[in-house]
């Protein structure tokens, strides 16, 4: 079974399973990714658009949420949620995105960075996609050990872990991002870098 596969599956009942603090998590993550009023978001690997009400409380109708997912599945979740018109889904590979150059502010990758194959390529096209001095999150709300341990119990996604906060931080750097942040707890994981202005 395929990861777009495994998803589909998935997304009818997807979230059912999750954590009762789940929406407060999400909160956080929108807090720590210094969204403001106006700005374009990439919501990576949206799924059935849980960040999106609390990237939308941020950026409010002037700004711009672009989310993508690789599963028809779960976009057609997000769209039943009747999300407003400032918010455009896109079937998409973080891999391989059509977007313009310098189109956005913030590219959000919550609850998807072990899923992608190429990690490094996959962060290329996040520093090409996003404006000077934009910010990349990489987020998971449930914590690293979480993940990892949920990951394991399936095989199409059996080897996608979420790295340590030093190899996270080794990764970022390596590839020039600045400005970086890890936080690796028991409930929550997230890393946060900036592309330089």
């Amino acid at each position: 079974m395929s990861k777009r596969q495994f998803f589909d599956h998935l997304a009818a009942r997807w979230g059912q399973d999750e954590c009762p603090d789940i929406r407060e998590r999400l909160a956080w993550v929108a807090e720590l990714s210094r969204l403001k009023a106006g700005q374009y978001v990439l919501d990576v690997g949206t799924g059935t658009g849980a960040l999106i009400p609390h990237i939308l409380q941020a950026v409010g109708e002037r700004g711009i949420v672009v989310a993508i997912d690789i599963s028809c599945e779960m976009l057609r979740q997000a769209v039943r949620k009747g999300f407003p018109p400032n918010v455009h889904f896109v079937l998409g590979d973080m891999h391989r995105l059509g977007a313009c150059a310098a189109a956005f502010d913030r590219v959000l990758c919550n609850a998807v960075f072990p899923h992608f194959d190429d990690k490094e390529l996959a962060l290329r096209e996040a520093w090409r996609v996003l404006r000077p001095s934009g910010l990349l999150v990489i987020s998971h709300p449930i914590g690293r050990e979480a993940v990892n341990r949920l990951h394991a119990q399936h095989t199409a996604v059996a080897e996608d872990t979420v790295p340590t906060a030093e190899k996270m931080y080794y990764l970022l750097t390596h590839l020039n991002w600045t400005d970086i942040h890890v936080i690796d707890e028991p409930g929550f994981y997230l890393a946060r870098a900036r592309k330089p202005g």
